[in-house]
Parts: structure tokens; C-alpha cells; sequence
């Protein structure tokens, strides 16, 4: 949804909810005007309980759907393909630091904005005018990211902070580099899955903000509980499309064991050298049942320069060549379907007719069957 659709949206809500626009929407609102497309929109009301259930009820009505309602003062919607977060005003306390924060609902939107991590995600807006109480609007102008709340009550703050310093393209405000230290002096009271939560929210961002967040909070030592050793960013790194679980890719070999990584995640690590990858062939009857992220975790670690070339392509054609097997029919039909596709003329190769001596040899001959397709699409690209 278009930033403007939702300010129109909220105008209306507002006409019935205390209600304000916080966080990413107002700040990509004054950044890039009301044609900018979002995902997510923070909504804040001034209340209790039952008056953010009225609200919910209200939305409902209109189209949203709640995914999520909490005793905490929350509630996770979707409205016409937005994912849209309602929460009362709010202060927070923090037993130590690194603790999830002790929720005590406020009317004061003052008291609401010290708990935001920095003052350009700080800004209100009300349904006629911008609310700012620490100065966001001139950091906006002056393309800074300066703190507001403790990083040492959350130092999940400060990868959040890496992250959107190479969104936005913003710079670090001094302050910045103070509060990190203390980010990183008390990241080990911070879950595992805290950490890697906030990495996979970077992970489907775009290449360089993902591999600039990841280099600047290894250089802040904010990853170093999930870390072994002091690792350096390879050179060249392959992620391919955003996805949650990139993230893995440039830090795999020195991630601990035992973290709670998904199933695509663990995979990926799991992926070691030394295959043989002399052509498209080889390529697909070695890393057929990999899914991409290992084939780039491979390409990334342990390949070399004439491998990546192989595999590059690899990669962007190997979903469009499907053959089978049986019946004996559809061998030649989808092996001829799968040519076309990667704009092949003439006859399937020798490997698509062949005949596997034995049941056992019929997954090998498929393979070989669609490797070779593979094979000639790269020889006649290479000419």
C-alpha cells in the first residue's frame, strides 16, 4: 500500500481513535513523499484495554484481520496487504539490561516517544501536523541516526540502528557510537533468537544494506554472542534474492553451534567443499536436492573462479529444465518443453533417451538427462 492510501485511511480512524502515526511511516512519508510503497505501518492509541479492542472491532468491520491481540497493549492486523501494528502508549522499564521490557500503559505520548530507538523513528502525526519531541525532524534533514532510548536496556537497538543506517543512507550521529558500546557490552543478555530475529529483518533487504549492517555490527561486536572468533567478510559474497535466511551466507563458518536456526538456515551450514563442479552436469547431479541458499553458501566459501561462472548460471536456469521420466511419453514432451525454455532448437540430447538399465538408475538418468539440457544451454551462451 502507498504511504498516501494509508494517511487517508488513518484520517478517517483518527476521526474516532486518539490515535497517531509513528515510526517508519511518518519518517518514509517526509523522506520519499506519499508515493512511497510500505509493508508495515505503526499505529499508536492513547488508552487502555478495552478501548484498543473498540478499535480492533472497528478495523475488523472495515476489512483488517487480527492476527495477534496481547495483554502487553498490542495488536498485530492486516488491512488490504498491510501489516499494521496497533499499540497503546506505552513506558518501559527494564529489570536489567537486555531484559524484555515491563509495560506500563501512559496517556503521555512524551513518555511513549523516550522508548523509541532514535529520534527520526520518533515522529507522531496526528491527522494535521508532525509531533516532535526530540529533535527528528532536523536528524531527518541532516540524514543522522541519533539515539534516544538506552542500548543498554535493549541492545537489540543497536542492530537495528546498522541496519537502518544503510537503508536510509543515513550517517551515525556521535552519540551513536557510544551508546553501541554499550549495545555491545550487554548483547550477551540478549536471546539467541533476539539476534538472529533482527538478522533475518535485514536479510530481506537489498545486498548492500545487508552486507553493510553485517559488517558494521561485526565491527561493533554486536553479533558476538552468536559468533566464533573474529570473522571478516568475504570479498565477494553470492546471495542471490532477499529472503529471511541470507543472512547466513557471509557468516556461516564462524556462527555457533547450537543456535536456533530454521530448517533452510541450518542446511545452508551444513554445506562443504571439495564437489566436483566441472559443468552444468556435474552442477546438477551434485547440488540437484541443495536448495539455492546452499548452492550460494557454496559459491560463496568454496568455489572458485570458473565454478561461480558455472554456477551463476546454474542457478537462473535450472528451475525452468523439469523432465520426466515416465510414462515414456512425457520424456520426450517435457524434455523438449524444457529446451524451449531456455530458447534450445533441434533434437533432446542422447542422455534424454536413453533407457536406465535398472529402477534404481532412473533418478540418475533424469538428472544426467537434465544437466545435459543445462549443459548446451551454457556451451551455446559461452560461444
Amino acid at each position: 500500500m502507498r504511504i498516501g492510501e494509508v494517511l487517508r485511511w488513518f484520517r478517517r480512524w483518527r476521526e474516532r481513535f486518539p490515535i497517531f502515526l509513528v515510526g517508519g511511516v511518518v519518517r518514509d512519508w517526509l523522506l520519499y513523499g506519499e508515493g512511497k510503497a510500505i509493508e508495515d505501518c505503526d499505529v499508536v492509541l492513547l488508552g487502555d484495554l478495552r478501548g484498543l479492542r473498540e478499535m480492533v472491532g472497528h478495523l475488523e468491520r472495515e476489512g483488517a484481520k487480527l492476527k495477534k491481540f496481547s495483554r502487553f497493549g498490542t495488536a498485530e492486523m492486516t488491512f488490504r496487504g498491510l501489516n499494521l501494528d496497533v499499540a497503546l502508549s506505552r513506558r518501559e522499564r527494564y529489570a536489567y539490561p537486555g531484559a524484555l521490557p515491563e509495560v506500563e500503559f501512559t496517556d503521555s505520548l512524551l513518555e511513549d516517544s523516550r522508548r523509541r530507538d532514535f529520534t527520526v523513528n520518533a515522529l507522531y502525526y496526528d491527522g494535521k501536523e508532525v509531533i516532535d519531541f526530540h529533535g527528528g525532524l532536523k536528524d531527518l534533514k541532516d540524514r543522522v541516526l541519533r539515539p534516544i532510548a538506552s542500548f543498554g536496556d535493549d541492545p537489540t537497538r543497536g542492530i537495528r540502528g546498522v541496519r537502518y543506517r544503510y537503508k536510509l543512507g543515513f550517517s551515525y550521529h556521535p552519540s551513536f557510537f557510544v551508546a553501541v558500546r554499550e549495545a555491545a557490552r550487554y548483547i550477551e543478555n540478549v536471546s539467541y533468537q533476539r539476534v538472529i530475529n533482527e538478522l533475518r529483518l535485514t536479510a530481506v533487504l537489498p545486498r548492500r544494506v545487508l552486507l553493510g549492517a553485517l559488517r558494521d555490527a561485526v565491527r561493533f561486536k554486536l553479533l558476538r554472542t552468536i559468533l566464533k572468533g573474529e570473522p571478516a567478510l568475504p570479498r565477494r559474497v553470492y546471495l542471490g534474492r532477499p529472503s529471511p535466511s541470507r543472512w547466513v551466507i557471509p557468516l556461516g563458518p564462524f556462527l555457533k553451534e547450537s543456535l536456533p536456526l530454521n530448517r533452510e538456515e541450518r542446511r545452508a551450514l551444513k554445506v562443504k567443499g571439495s564437489l566436483e563442479v566441472k559443468g552444468m552436469l556435474t552442477a546438477h547431479l551434485n547440488m540437484s536436492r541443495w536448495r539455492d541458499i546452499e548452492v550460494l553458501t557454496y559459491m560463496t566459501w568454496w568455489a572458485d573462479e570458473d565454478e561461480r561462472d558455472i554456477l551463476r548460471t546454474y542457478l537462473k536456469v535450472r528451475n525452468k529444465v523439469k523432465v520426466k521420466m515416465y510414462p515414456i511419453g512425457e520424456r520426450k514432451r517435457t524434455a523438449e518443453e524444457s529446451m524451449r525454455a531456455l530458447g534450445l532448437e533441434g533434437k533432446p540430447p542422447e542422455e534424454c533417451l536413453k533407457e536406465p538399465p535398472t529402477p534404481k538408475d532412473r533418478q540418475t538418468y533424469r538428472l544426467m538427462c537434465e544437466g545435459r539440457i543445462m549443459e548446451m544451454f551454457y556451451e551455446r551462451i559461452r560461444r
